[in-house]
Formats: structure tokens, sequence, C-alpha cells
């Protein structure tokens, strides 16, 4: 069965960036299981797959606007240390988790979120951070395997 809208499909991966490391591979958590066509994966990787069959191997390159997106300059914002815990050594290159105020004016605190952010800078007075993917704006390579593909969604055996 070849891979289509709304077939089950259990895939393996490794994540190469622009240079060519090795970012992220399936065989720390194991495959990934997913329906296509539901947007749950990258939409270039997703596009590339259709009409692959289990067995195929695939290696492809996604542009960033089919993989994580452009790089924003306005996802860095410049936070005063007085909101964040004073406690926290703060290091460049570090991720931190960030409470997202919802933008609505209700000021109803049950939408705000939790954020992964990556420090740039630490100010004196203020913390640097990036809310961008660390794959944003750029081109990435996935190396595939296609483990299986059914039209139902697979019993889980884990």
């Amino acid at each position: 069965m070849k891979i289509h809208q709304d077939a089950y499909v259990e895939i393996r991966y490794r994540l190469y960036d622009k240079d060519g490391e090795l970012v992220e591979s399936s065989e720390d958590d194991g495959p990934v299981r997913y329906r296509h066509g539901a947007e749950e994966i990258l939409p270039g990787l997703e596009k590339a797959l259709e009409g692959a069959e289990a067995g195929a191997t695939l290696r492809v390159t996604v542009p960033p606007e089919e993989a994580y997106g452009a790089y924003n300059p306005d996802g860095l914002v410049a936070v005063p240390r007085t909101e964040l815990p004073s406690e926290h050594e703060y290091t460049p290159g570090d991720w931190i988790s960030v409470c997202v105020e919802d933008d609505g004016d209700d000021h109803d605190h049950d939408h705000d979120h939790e954020m992964e952010m990556r420090i740039v800078e630490a100010r004196e007075t203020e913390i640097v951070l990036d809310a961008n993917h660390p794959l944003a704006g750029q081109e990435v390579t996935f190396e595939v395997e296609v483990l299986s593909v059914s039209a139902s969604e697979p019993r889980r055996t884990d």
C-alpha cells in the first residue's frame, strides 16, 4: 500500500541541519507513527512521503518554509531580570521555560502557556530570549525509512 491521505504510517528518521550535523533521530524514542495528511509531521516531509511504500528509504531536503519556518526577528525578546526567577543562572545557549500570557484583553490566564526559549544574552538588567525554533530559517534534510503503511490505525504494542 502506498502512503495516501489518512493512511497510518510508521517511519524511522534522522534529521540533519544545514551543515549536515545530526540534530535528531528516532533511534532515541523509537519509530514515529502519524496519520498522513493530518499535519502531524512537517509539511515538506509529508509531501515527500506521499506515494511511498513500506520498505522505501528516502533522503529529503526540506526548505525552511516547509520545515520550521522562516527566522522571525520579532521572536527575540528582552525580559527584565525582575520578571524571572533571581536564583536561576542565565547562560547564553541554554533553554528556559517561560510562561507566555495570552494577548486577549480579558486577562484570562487559562489560555497562558509554557514555551521553551533559548537564552541569547544575559545582560545586567535583562535577559534576551529567542522564541524561534532552533532550525527556523534553515533548510533541513531527513533520511527516512518507511516501516509500515496501513488504512487503519495499527494497534499499539508498546
